[in-house]
């Protein structure tokens, strides 16, 4: 089974689920390019491109038999995975970005000051220019923006604005979802309920002392949780 992390993490955030699973499977826990130990390349990776590289990898490492744990960003690229050619027997996602809810709320006023000033920085002379778009990063931009290498904000752009749901409605094998309750990066409602209705072979397990990493949170659950699906028959 090969286990995706998610964005700003690194195969090292499943040490804990490495330590207590007891199923007999083979775990392969990887860091994608530009997380861990993983150097980022050449640079414009996306979703669909991580996907790609994890596809190949893991076909010509465990051939077409394996499963996939995809968290957050990872779960995003898993979704991609669980469709098309050498498909998972199984996926297991936990806490998965990448799913648009219904109804989006209008812009907030600082998404709107931002968009605006960040136009207005491109009138500028070159040197002031790039002065304002730096300022404005440090002022309005994410902490996992502004931690980003900035070789990897363009992924980081492209993982907050993709919507990979067309995906997730064609996603025939048993799938997981696993989500903590007090998630405050991608709350339950909407995004675990919304990916839940998506994929029709799913079922959703909501751990109610979990935030964002329910594998940390609640580890000594979340393994056995993860055992009797790995282990289960299908």
């Amino acid at each position: 089974m090969l286990l995706l992390h998610g964005w700003g993490s690194s195969a090292a955030s499943f040490t804990g689920l490495l330590r207590l699973s007891r199923t007999p499977r083979r775990l392969v826990a990887l860091d994608l390019p530009g997380f861990g130990e993983s150097p980022l390349g050449d640079g414009g990776w996306n979703s669909a491109r991580y996907s790609e590289l994890v596809r190949r990898w893991g076909e010509g490492l465990l051939g077409s038999s394996h499963s996939l744990l995809g968290h957050s960003y990872g779960g995003q690229v898993s979704i991609r995975l669980a469709t098309g050619a050498s498909v998972p027997d199984r996926l297991l996602l936990c806490a998965a970005s990448g799913i648009r809810p219904l109804a989006s709320a209008p812009p907030s006023a600082r998404v709107r000051a931002f968009k605006t000033l960040r136009s207005l920085s491109g009138l500028l002379p070159p040197p002031l220019a790039s002065t304002a778009r730096g300022w404005l990063v440090d002022r309005f931009g994410s902490a996992d923006y502004r931690a980003a290498a900035p070789a990897l904000r363009p992924t980081l752009v492209a993982a907050v604005t993709e919507d990979v749901s067309a995906e997730a409605e064609r996603i025939t094998i048993p799938t997981l979802i696993v989500w903590g309750a007090r998630d405050t990066e991608l709350p339950l409602h909407p995004h675990a309920e919304r990916l839940h209705a998506l994929v029709p072979s799913s079922e959703l397990v909501v751990l109610e002392g979990s935030g964002h990493f329910p594998f940390v949170d609640e580890a000594g659950r979340f393994a056995r949780i993860f055992d009797a699906f790995m282990d289960a028959e299908i």
